[in-house]
């Protein structure tokens, strides 16, 4: 009894060592996977990831702006039944991505919208100049395993931005297809800006011929985080989004102004591109009004004429024009 009291220390000694070894070897186990990192996948839109204490991964941006500034330039009718859309990126600060700068593109993707399908595409090319343009190609349509913002397919245009200089892509489509300023994108930078998801104006439904539709003042100039497709050029002067802006917050105390009226009634249905078809008679109006603003000058918050009857009748038509045929997405 007494030598076995004497290894009862040696014996305790050993069962301690073991446990910490166990200890040990199960925490050394813990540490290979990140804790609290949840993946959800939404196989109806982009993907989200939230994760803490996993410093070394780098997690994609979910968005719906875009830190590129992406216009719709123009829809060319080609003439043989096809139209060609031609869109512009621009970084407007270019840097490391840090302390507000964004870095260059790398590429971004497009979605087809709710109408359009792959068999209505015919080819599409880009240009970093929009004058020289790489040899013409059939896109396809399937994810982007480069980025990890956006699960479901896409169209991807591989070029990115250099500086602050626009880069070019065009696609050209089969059918006269309405612009739908919520279609779904995707852009793909680097480390820090890295990839994100935004809004901008895309392929809509194809347009009936003869029937056309507008969207109203209320959507272009009231609707929050909406961007332009492009400016506006009204009775010969043109006009930025911020200046179109500048003239919808005026005061309207005392009566909103003619050339006001007629201003954001005619913006609204050229914003709205080719869903008002050139023979929709809501131009003859467009015309009056145009005709009136181009003799005032170009207007400004402190250049808002009033007192032309004929303009006020045919800015009051043209609101009843859209209420009538209003575009719905």
């Amino acid at each position: 009894m007494k030598k076995l009291n004497k290894f009862w220390p040696i014996i305790a000694t050993v069962l301690v060592l073991a446990s910490l070894m166990g200890a040990c070897k199960k925490m050394s186990h813990e540490e290979e996977v990140p804790q609290n990192v949840v993946n959800s996948v939404n196989n109806s839109g982009p993907q989200s990831f939230i994760a803490s204490n996993a410093t070394s991964t780098i997690l994609p941006s979910i968005s719906t702006s875009s830190p590129y500034v992406v216009t719709l330039e123009s829809i060319n009718n080609n003439g043989d039944g096809t139209y060609t859309w031609i869109w512009s990126v621009l970084n407007p600060n270019p840097g490391n991505g840090l302390n507000g700068t964004v870095q260059d593109l790398s590429h971004w993707d497009i979605t087809l919208g709710q109408c359009a399908t792959i068999d209505d595409v015919v080819s599409a090319s880009m240009s970093e100049d929009g004058i020289n343009w790489l040899v013409n190609y059939l896109p396809s349509l399937r994810p982007d395993p480069s980025q990890n913002c956006y699960a479901d397919s896409v169209i991807k245009f591989d070029l990115g931005t250099r500086s602050n200089i626009k880069s070019y892509y065009q696609l050209t489509v089969s059918k006269n297809f309405s612009v739908d300023n919520t279609v779904i994108a995707v852009y793909k930078s680097g480390n820090n800006t890295r990839c994100g998801t935004f809004q901008f104006s895309g392929l809509g439904c194809p347009i009936v011929p003869g029937i056309s539709c507008a969207f109203s003042q209320g959507y272009f100039f009231a609707k929050p985080n909406l961007i332009w497709p492009s400016n506006v050029t009204i009775g010969g002067y043109n006009y930025t989004q911020a200046e179109g802006k500048a003239i919808w917050n005026t005061s309207n105390k005392g009566g909103i102004k003619d050339s006001k009226a007629g201003f954001l009634q005619v913006a609204a249905i050229k914003l709205s591109g080719t869903n008002v078809a050139p023979t929709a008679s809501v131009w003859a109006d467009v015309a009056i009004v145009e005709n009136y603003l181009s003799s005032v000058g170009k207007l400004s918050p402190t250049n808002l004429p009033t007192g032309d009857a004929a303009a006020k009748a045919a800015a009051g038509r043209i609101g009843d024009w859209i209420d009538q045929h209003h575009c719905t997405l």
